[in-house]
């Protein structure tokens, strides 16, 4: 028996190149982000206002940017190499050693990149508990929860989903030629599916859940607040906070409400008052609140930099009402 023998699943990359670290990675893809952070502030200096009004579709501007930059970077134009895999000295390769065409690299970064910018991105209140939100949240969580978890614990290819889909592998070192690489251990992709599965469970099974909060009351109210047409993916939540005053535990109930305005406000005071009477009038449980807390919000996310102007107000609901009647 040959002792010296290596099993296959074992089997070291060949051509003086190996497979790089989760840490190297993760630097590289920060540098990136800084790279297209820089890039897309600068445009969001020149272009603020027109961003603002894209609201949720500047995400699309984006992605675009971001897909152009890994896709012909990671692909043989850019040698495999971004910023900051240059940086960190390391480059994509497929299973033979060679470099993708730009065609596979583009569907590479399309694979990672919609789980990021689909996440945190506002959908309107028509799309709440439809076939699309269902969707988004099998994307962000389903596929990007996927692709996390197998960056981080797929030590032996360090293959994410984006990796495996167009057969490719992230390596440090020169050479050329065959790659001779390892194969993923399968256990990991069973526990990919059933993770997968276990999101599409709970988008079926979460809206029952929600009900039981009153969620139906808090989608009245957003879809009140978006119907004046004067602002983009309201966001209404209610809960509890406590505080303890002379040893004494006090408790305060609450309503928070975030609104992005279309247009820049001319007096931020006024937006809020103007959003105060909508809620004070749908919401029918508003009168049990201690606060009712309104953040007027002007600015863009374009999911590769943002900014935001935003101003707070916060009182009881008979206090909104009083500044309602002084201000008729």
């Amino acid at each position: 028996m040959d002792t010296n023998a290596v099993p296959p699943l074992l089997t070291v990359p060949s051509h003086g190149r190996i497979i790089s670290g989760f840490w190297r990675r993760l630097v590289a893809f920060i540098l990136d982000g800084l790279v297209l952070g820089l890039f897309g502030s600068a445009c969001g200096l020149l272009f603020f206002d027109f961003f603002a009004k894209l609201g949720g579709w500047g995400r699309l501007i984006g992605f675009a940017v971001a897909i152009v930059y890994f896709g012909v970077l990671n692909s043989g134009l850019g040698k495999g190499k971004t910023v900051g895999k240059r940086i960190m000295g390391i480059e994509v390769i497929n299973s033979t050693g060679g470099h993708l065409s730009v065609g596979r690299s583009f569907l590479r970064y399309l694979i990672l990149g919609v789980p990021f910018f689909l996440n945190g991105a506002p959908l309107p209140t028509s799309v709440v508990m439809s076939p699309i939100e269902y969707l988004a949240v099998f994307l962000v969580f389903g596929l990007g929860g996927s692709i996390v978890y197998l960056y981080v614990f797929n030590r032996r290819t360090r293959q994410s989903l984006h990796d495996l889909t167009v057969g490719t592998f992230v390596v440090r070192g020169e050479g050329s030629g065959p790659f001779a690489a390892k194969c993923i251990w399968r256990p990991h992709l069973a526990i990919v599916g059933v993770w997968c599965l276990a999101v599409i469970g709970f988008s079926l099974v979460g809206p029952s859940l929600l009900k039981t909060v009153s969620f139906s009351d808090l989608l009245v109210v957003q879809q009140k607040l978006q119907s004046s047409g004067k602002v983009r993916a309201p966001t209404v939540f209610v809960g509890k906070s406590w505080n303890y005053q002379n040893g004494v535990k006090q408790e305060a109930t609450y309503l928070l409400s975030t609104v992005v305005w279309k247009e820049r406000p001319e007096d931020y005071q006024a937006a809020a008052e103007e959003m105060a009477s909508i809620i004070l009038a749908s919401y029918p449980n508003i009168g049990k609140k201690d606060v009712l807390g309104i953040t007027v919000s002007y600015g863009y996310d374009i999911g590769i930099s943002h900014m935001w102007i935003r101003q707070s107000f916060q009182h009881s609901p008979q206090e909104w009402v009083d500044l309602l009647g002084r201000a008729k």
